[in-house]
């Protein structure tokens, strides 16, 4: 990774002392410090050449976080209207928890590519970054010019670039449900993922999947579907009688064919959901507990944590317990 260019570095090349530079980059000459106007085109021209951005967070520490405004950021359509929404329940913990540290919300969509609405996020202190759509090269630019942001799932942007993410530990509970669901099926378990399950946290999903299930010496059949149920999927999940869905869309396409066939789940099929029940209509189906509020607060939390210079000392990770349904018992 290529070395940040600092203020030291402006300052030296334009042969002035740090502090010139930063009263001239910060618009603060003529307070405490006189330039010439020609040494004031140099040190901004040397800037620009160097490729220079202002450090945030150095920012926000010196002179204090004034504004208090947290933004909530996406480049899709997604933010909450409606309380069914995917999303409503983790804005709900951010705008609680925001609340609660005296800190206003700025909610920002970039879902439409209009790129002037990027340059919005300055406005605040510091972002929440929610969503799947993403646009790299933004992001890398502002971590680049270290403005906060703090991911709602883990992501990866760039070629290892430092992103700072609040997550759901998929581990733990990954591996009950597939103990769970071990009951019914000795020798193997079906998984079905579909090719709009792209995003880090199911990789993360399937990641421990796979990893339980070879400590348990099972298979795991994996099975991609995409825009329908094919026969085949169909049939080695009935073959197996035990199955593993990735989202709670994928393992509806299945429930519905289960119901025009009088395929019983909990007796005629056995499974569980690696998700949460944020529709609230799986009851039958075992999965784990909706813990988007608490993520939500504590996307918050590591952000103030971040803007005030303080070390965080919460956990990224929020524990999901498991609730055992029809389908496992």
């Amino acid at each position: 990774m290529n070395k940040r260019i600092t203020l030291s570095d402006v300052a030296a090349a334009a042969g002035v002392s740090r502090a010139t530079a930063s009263a001239v980059l910060s618009g603060k000459v003529g307070h405490s410090i006189r330039v010439s106007n020609e040494k004031r085109k140099e040190i901004l021209s040397q800037a620009r050449a160097l490729g220079y951005v202002p450090n945030m967070t150095a920012q926000h520490l010196k002179y204090g976080d004034d504004n208090h405004i947290i933004a909530v950021f996406t480049y899709e359509n997604i933010f909450p209207t409606d309380p069914k929404s995917e999303y409503y329940l983790f804005f709900a913990g951010i705008q609680q928890e925001a609340e609660r540290e005296d800190y206003d919300i700025l909610i920002l969509n970039n879902w439409a590519k209009d790129k002037s609405r990027s340059s919005r996020i300055r406005l605040a202190s510091g972002a929440i970054m929610i969503g799947v759509t993403r646009d790299d090269e933004h992001i890398t630019s502002l971590v680049k010019q270290d403005f906060p942001l703090v991911f709602v799932g883990r992501r990866e942007i760039g070629n290892a670039l430092p992103v700072h993410f609040v997550t759901f530990d998929y581990k733990p509970a990954v591996e009950e449900i597939v103990k769970l669901v071990l009951k019914h099926s000795d020798k193997s378990i079906v998984y079905i993922s579909s090719k709009l399950s792209t995003a880090e946290p199911s990789a993360d999903k399937s990641f421990f999947l796979h990893e339980a299930a070879k400590k348990l010496g099972i298979t795991i059949i994996d099975i991609n579907i995409e825009k329908y149920v094919t026969e085949e999927a169909l049939s080695t999940v009935l073959k197996t009688k035990a199955v593993i869905f990735d989202r709670l869309f994928i393992a509806d396409q299945f429930t519905e064919i289960f119901k025009e066939r009088n395929i019983k789940i909990g007796k005629d099929i056995f499974g569980a959901i690696l998700e949460d029940d944020w529709t609230e209509s799986h009851e039958e189906w075992t999965r784990w507990n909706n813990k988007r509020v608490e993520l939500g607060s504590l996307a918050v939390k590591h952000l103030i944590s971040s803007l005030s210079g303080k070390k965080i000392t919460d956990s990224y990770l929020v524990e999901l317990p498991v609730i055992e349904a029809k389908s496992t018992l």
